[in-house]
C-alpha cells in the first residue's frame, strides 16, 4: 500500500469500523473489538476513535508488514538465481534470508516518535515534544554498523538491525510475523518449482512508511 492509497483508505475504514465499535459497546461479545471497547483503566474507557485506531494498527501490523516481508524476500531471491537455488536446496537458510531482508528492505520504512526531552543530535537541537520521523531503512544501511550495507548477504555476521524496533517499543508480534513469513515462503518455494522472474520485466521495492515490491512478475514449472 502506498502512502497515498493509505491516506485514501483511512476515511472509509474509520466510517466502517466506528459503528462496529459502537455496536460492540452496546451488545458485548468475546471478540477483540468488544474487549477493547469495554476495557477500563482507572474507570476510563478508550474512545471510539482510539479503538478504531488500534484496530487499524492491528490490521497493518498483523497482515500488511508480513506480506511485505514475504514479498521482499522473494524479490531478493528473484534478483539472485544462485542465492535462490541455495535457499531452495537448504530451507534452514530461510530464517537468515528473512533476517537479512528485514535489514535490507524493512517492511516499515519510517516510524514517528515524540522527543521526551530536549536533545541535540549532530548539532541540531530537538525540543521536548517535537515530532521526530525516524528512518528505519537508513539506520539499517548505516555503513558504520553494516559493512557493504547495500549488498544483500544472508551470511552477514552481527546483523543487528532495527526492523522490529528496540527497547520498550520492540514489536510484540515479531515472533508471530517471522513464523507466518517462514511458513509462507516455504510454501511458495514448495508449490512453485523453478520459480524465476519473467525476462524483461522490471519490478522494485516501493513505499515510504510501508515498503514492499510493487509486483512480482514470475514464471514457474507446472506441477
Amino acid at each position: 500500500m502506498t502512502n497515498r492509497s493509505e491516506s485514501r483508505a483511512k476515511g472509509p475504514t474509520r466510517e466502517y469500523l466506528t459503528p462496529v465499535v459502537q455496536r460492540k459497546r452496546e451488545e458485548g461479545g468475546t471478540d477483540l473489538i468488544s474487549s477493547l471497547a469495554r476495557a477500563e483503566v482507572e474507570g476510563q474507557r478508550l474512545s471510539d476513535f482510539e479503538v478504531v485506531s488500534f484496530v487499524r494498527l492491528l490490521v497493518i501490523a498483523g497482515a500488511e508488514t508480513t506480506y511485505h516481508l514475504m514479498g521482499s524476500c522473494l524479490y531478493a531471491l528473484l534478483r539472485d538465481p544462485i542465492l535462490r537455488e541455495r535457499v531452495v536446496a537448504d530451507r534452514s537458510l530461510v530464517p537468515k534470508l528473512m533476517d537479512e531482508t528485514l535489514r535490507w528492505e524493512s517492511p516499515i520504512g519510517t516510524v514517528m516518535r515524540e522527543a521526551s526531552h530536549d536533545i541535540e543530535i549532530a548539532g541540531v537541537l530537538i525540543k521536548q515534544g517535537a515530532g521526530v520521523l525516524c528512518h528505519v531503512g537508513s539506520a539499517n544501511r548505516d555503513e558504520r554498523q553494516f559493512p557493504e550495507p547495500d549488498r544483500f548477504d544472508i551470511d552477514r555476521v552481527d546483523n543487528d538491525h532495527i526492523a522490529f524496533g528496540f527497547g520498550k517499543h520492540y514489536c510484540a508480534g515479531s515472533r508471530l510475523a517471522l513464523l507466518e513469513a517462514e511458513v509462507g515462503l516455504n510454501a511458495a518455494l514448495d508449490r512453485l518449482p523453478g520459480l524465476e522472474s519473467r525476462p524483461g520485466e522490471d519490478f522494485n521495492v516501493i513505499g515510504f512508511s510501508f515498503r514492499g515490491p510493487d509486483r512480482l512478475p514470475v514464471r514457474f514449472d507446472s506441477v
